[in-house]
């Protein structure tokens, strides 16, 4: 089959379409399907609709289906469209950044979204005019025509069909069809020398006037016919074949990318440019685009070019940008300068062209003025028009010189709309930069082509979209069917009314249904949310449901065109060493004031054209009054999005980090982004949303969302607080991972190499599961139900005073499994006042470790046992330690390479099922291979400075990233692993019932432990008091416990089986436990962990 891909190329003023022959894939041979090019022009006022303009852009593929049908050829079809664009763009997620005048309706517009809709609309106009047609024919049945906006742009056109011939040598003829086309009245039909004048810039009249040297930039038109397509022929032959490619075009991929990339590319494709190894391609537009080409390799990350190759973002001086200058709007603002002086004799030079930002505010409003309006003018001989054309070539040439100079550049290619006035500014820009270069410049007026060749070809070579997540761990079912009998991945809690809603449709009746009763709607979400598919499928579901009324088409606009580009140095502050995991929590910042551009935000809010959808992070600042959704995403899911590169920290500084030799790699420096700065600023915008949802999405299921309304959500907020709760556990592999989990876990994948750790419960890693009466699921992440219920989960003044905020909840539970695994690396965690100071967090990561299972699974009447387990906790240091040796050791051996001597610096401790050590901050420790164990700890996690890990090498073959010099300066060399050995001590004894042991924590330690042995006997009951704080539990032995509570003085029971980890929230003042027996055959005593703050943990983090 013989593909064709349709290259666009689109300006402020015109849209260029042609058929683009793909030759050889191989060698990316491409050719414009006979020289045919069709190109409308529009004008664009301040009250222009952006859907005006892009009805002209669906136009102008409509002249190219056309003529494509005409021209059809067996075995021919049309697989992508592809488009060259002036930015400021996100070609990425193909919303336009452009703010100018000209464009500004356009700012925040999702541009693919918006033509795809277009597209539909031309599909169902091309089945109804030709298709239905077609077969009515067939079967001799005549059927009237029924007229459409999209008839009504194309009467009284007429299509012209030119051939031309470039001057420069090779003379090939080309054709092309030309349809002039404004906004203001579509009839209108301008004169030939007009539409010459719009398409090549002049006409041999003008130029007549102005005696202006032959070169090879001009074209030469040979002959103009002026014909109309005869649609009644398309209407006989347009058989089913040719209906399946108009048909498939809703589903070929569309991309946008950078026009002068685009240009560039086509144009070192030309053999009279191949003998230029670098070129700087410019495009002199509505904005002012760069490309580098070095020996026809795009260069966007080298010492010699800007960031990405772009020049529009670079410093003009201390008040602008280069766009400000050099795309179109500059040119207008010297001409106002130049009309303020009321002369047009610069005799100043240059210097005063630099306008302050006040200066440049206070511009009369009321002119507006076009760059084609100083085109029509400078042909009149408008003196302050050609002065214009004159400073801004001359400032352009001196800005350009450093770059120039850095690449070495050999020839300087220029289009856009300002190459067509060429005659005005060549002889300056010539006479500015051969002061300091050889460089030659070239005006090209082959821009449609070359543009549409360049588009063509990034396309062809783009890298597939890569999939979402690439791992063995199961999303989150819709519907929960698995056995729960023991332990449970998927714990749940009961919605307090209503039922949670399944898939795009469902919810799209919803939301469709807000747009029709307020025109906007805003979607919000956290980080790493594929917003694209929400867009997609409500954009989808719109069209379905107006194509039959006369609806204005739906417009999403991406909140990103307000999220602030230039507060690098403020984000890196936080980041601090690049080199390093370790950053400062961004506690103090929020999106409003840190991260949004209120300028930008203020200009989306003027442009919106309704009615439309605002979607992305932070959209719902667009106002505080519209209808407001919120796409939730879990932390697992995203950090699987994170390692396939398909989602990545939102707030993140722009700058990219240096990667070479960087022991950070690209998904650690992502987490270290998530967690610094995106965490801290979603959660705050999650609280202030909450009262404001009327929808709430589980976003974690590729086209498949569960969703509740936010009534119903803010309520079961409220009835989750009083009740025990369990959090959505996850498991994550590691280089030290075991397989217990594999063996007492039996819904986790068995797929994975290893388990290294559970996440039991981690207030920024978790999120609690919802259900209704139909086991339908829906995931939402612990920080909305703490953040919203803070003073009900921790009770007394004290806590609340303490830990108020959204990341605060100050206890973690997380398993660690090395059985047939290896040992963890030897670690410290830093003393408190280390930690704020340099990381900002407000608690030490001090832990304690309780055995869980060794491998030789040891009971808890076994402790006689020998140490043949082989299990041991490496804890504190030898009797006598000489500091300077150790850190000399640790340094020599990540040098050398060579093995560590731990035993002679480090105690260890043969480990037993039940045994529990102490571990706070500045301890040396580390977890031996061969155990479960429960990590219970504040909730800080992730400092932990490794000082030896084995010499242990990364997938990459690097070797592991160590902490030494931060390790060093915490540790206590005179703490010792004996002291920190937990001994239990007996409170309460009822006789052939329970036992209560008190498991005394160190002193540095902000929780208590307490232990309950319980014999298996189901007639058991034990009372215990919350005493207004929380209690954080787990069953680490036994089968069950049951706990029986009030709730709205209701009695309820929860049962929770083996290693589940459950919180009793300190609204509930008393609980009943009751045990469960469920494997007769092998009956065992209970053994149940109670975790709690201390009441004097105030003074501990003093």
């Amino acid at each position: 089959m013989s593909s064709l891909v349709i290259g666009l190329d689109i300006s402020d003023s015109y849209i260029t379409s042609a058929l683009v022959r793909i030759e050889q894939i191989s060698n990316g041979k491409l050719s414009i399907e006979r020289d045919t090019y069709f190109t409308r022009s529009f004008e664009i006022t301040n009250d222009t609709d952006p859907r005006d303009i892009l009805a002209i852009w669906i136009e102008c593929i409509d002249d190219l289906l056309l003529d494509f049908v005409d021209h059809y050829q067996e075995n021919d079809n049309i697989i992508g469209i592809s488009i060259g664009i002036p930015g400021p763009m996100d070609y990425r997620s193909e919303t336009c950044y452009t703010q100018s005048s000209t464009f500004q309706k356009f700012f925040g517009l999702n541009l693919r979204l918006s033509l795809e809709h277009g597209l539909k609309d031309l599909i169902l106009r091309w089945k109804h005019d030709y298709f239905d047609k077609y077969q009515a024919i067939q079967q001799s049945v005549s059927v009237r025509k029924t007229s459409t906006i999209l008839d009504r742009l194309q009467q009284g056109q007429k299509t012209r069909k030119m051939t031309l011939t470039p001057p420069s040598t090779p003379h090939i003829p080309i054709t092309l069809n030309l349809i002039s086309t404004t906004i203001e009245n579509y009839q209108e039909k301008t004169s030939i020398k007009n539409n010459l004048v719009d398409f090549c810039g002049r006409y041999e009249e003008d130029m007549d006037n102005l005696t202006i040297t032959r070169s090879r930039r001009e074209t030469y038109f040979h002959d103009v016919e002026l014909n109309k397509f005869n649609k009644s022929m398309i209407n006989t032959r347009f058989t089913p074949k040719l209906w399946s490619i108009i048909e498939h075009l809703n589903h070929i991929p569309i991309s946008f990318y950078n026009d002068a990339t685009c240009f560039a590319l086509g144009e070192v494709k030309y053999e009279h440019n191949q003998i230029y190894e670098r070129i700087l391609a410019l495009t002199l537009s509505t904005s002012f685009g760069s490309a580098f080409i070095d020996r026809g390799e795009l260069i966007t990350h080298r010492e010699d070019v800007p960031l990405n190759g772009a020049l529009w973002n670079c410093p003009y001086d201390q008040h602008s940008l280069a766009d400000d200058w050099f795309s179109t709007r500059g040119l207008i603002e010297i001409y106002k300068k130049l009309l303020r002086s009321e002369s047009p004799d610069d005799s100043s030079g240059t210097s005063s062209m630099t306008l302050s930002s006040d200066e440049r505010q206070q511009y009369d409003e009321n002119l507006f003025i076009t760059d084609s309006y100083l085109i029509r003018r400078a042909s009149y001989g408008d003196p302050f028009v050609i002065k214009a054309f004159q400073v801004y070539a001359r400032l352009l040439g001196q800005f350009l010189i450093p770059y120039i100079d850095a690449f070495h550049a050999h020839l300087i290619i220029i289009s856009g709309d300002l190459a067509q006035v060429w005659y005005l500014l060549e002889d300056e820009l010539n006479l500015t930069i051969k002061k300091f270069s050889k460089v030659h410049v070239y005006f090209s007026l082959s821009q449609g082509k070359s543009i549409c060749i360049g588009a063509v070809q990034q396309q062809l070579y783009e890298q597939p979209k890569k999939y979402l997540r690439q791992i063995h761990q199961f999303l989150l079912p819709v519907v929960k069917t698995i056995d729960t009998t023991k332990y449970d991945i998927y714990p749940t809690h009961p919605i307090s009314n209503g039922s949670i809603g399944i898939g795009h449709r469902t919810l799209n009746e919803k939301l469709y249904q807000l747009i029709e009763e307020n025109e906007i709607l805003l979607i919000d979400g956290f980080v790493g949310t594929d917003f694209n598919e929400y867009a997609q499928q409500l954009n989808k579901y719109y069209l379905e449901k107006t194509q039959t009324k006369k609806s204005l088409s739906l417009l999403f606009y991406d909140s990103r065109a307000f999220l602030q580009t230039d507060s690098n140095m403020q984000r890196e502050i936080y980041l601090q060493n690049p080199r390093s995991f370790f950053g400062r929590i961004g506690y103090d910042l929020d999106f409003l004031h840190d991260f949004l551009d209120t300028k930008k935000l203020n200009l989306l809010k003027t442009n919106l054209s309704y009615p439309c959808v605002v979607i992305g992070p932070a959209s719902s600042y667009v106002n505080e009054i519209s209808p407001v959704v919120y796409i939730d995403l879990p932390k697992n899911e995203l950090y699987y999005r994170v390692a396939t590169e398909s989602a990545s920290s939102y707030l993140k500084p722009t700058r990219k980090v240096e990667s070479k030799n960087n022991p950070l790699t690209s998904f650690m420096y992502e987490q270290k982004c998530l967690y610094c700065l995106d965490y801290p600023v979603f959660n705050k915008l999650q609280q202030e949303l909450l009262p404001r949802i009327n929808y709430f999405i589980d976003g974690q299921r590729p086209n498949c969302p569960t969703w509740i309304d936010g009534e119903t959500f803010r309520q079961t907020l409220i009835s989750l607080a009083n009740q025990p709760i369990r959090v959505r556990p996850w498991f994550e592999s590691g280089p030290w991972g075991g397989q217990w989990f594999k063996s007492h876990c039996t819904n986790i994948s068995k797929y994975a190499n290893n388990y290294a750790r559970s996440f039991e419960i981690i207030s920024t890693e978790n999120g609690l599961i919802l259900s209704d009466v139909h086991n339908r699921l829906l995931e939402l992440s612990w920080e909305i139900f703490y953040g919203s219920q803070i003073n009900q989960i921790l009770g007394n003044d004290i806590h609340c005073r303490l830990f108020p905020d959204l990341m605060d909840f100050p206890l973690r539970f997380n398993i660690l499994d090395t059985i047939d695994g290896s040992n963890m690396s030897l670690r410290c965690t830093p003393g408190l006042q280390y930690l704020r100071t340099n990381f900002g967090e407000k608690l030490p990561q001090d832990q304690t470790y309780y055995i869980l299972k060794t491998k030789k699974e040891n009971s808890i009447n076994e402790h006689e046992n020998d140490c043949t387990t082989s299990s041991y906790i490496y804890l504190g240091f030898q009797e006598i330690i000489n500091p300077d040796e150790f850190h000399q050791a640790l340094i020599s051996s990540d040098i050398s390479k060579q093995e560590l001597n731990v035993n002679k610096y480090i105690q260890s401790f043969c480990s037993r099922t039940h045994d529990f050590f102490l571990i706070p901050h500045e301890t040396i420790h580390a977890c031996g291979q061969n155990q479960a164990v429960l990590e219970i700890s504040t909730t800080p996690y992730l400092y932990s400075f490794e000082l030896y890990d084995w010499l242990r090498i990364n997938p990459d073959g690097r070797s592991r990233s160590l902490n030494i010099e931060h390790g060093m300066k915490n540790l206590k060399f005179d703490r010792h692993g004996q002291q920190l050995c937990c001994q239990p001590i007996i409170q309460k004894l009822e006789q052939d019932q329970y036992q209560e042991q008190h498991l005394p924590t160190h002193y540095l330690h902000i929780y208590d432990v307490q232990r309950l042995i319980i014999e298996p006997n189901e007639s058991i009951e034990m009372t215990r008091l919350t005493e207004n704080r929380f209690h954080l539990c787990m069953l680490v032995e036994g089968d069950t416990i049951e706990i029986q509570f009030t709730n709205n003085e209701e009695k309820q029971t929860r049962q929770y089986n083996y290693i589940e980890t459950f919180l009793i929230p300190a609204s509930i003042k008393q609980y009943i436990l009751r045990p469960i027996i469920k494997n007769k055959d092998c009956v065992k005593k209970l053994v149940l962990l109670i975790v709690f703050l201390k009441w004097d943990c105030e003074k501990l983090l003093e």
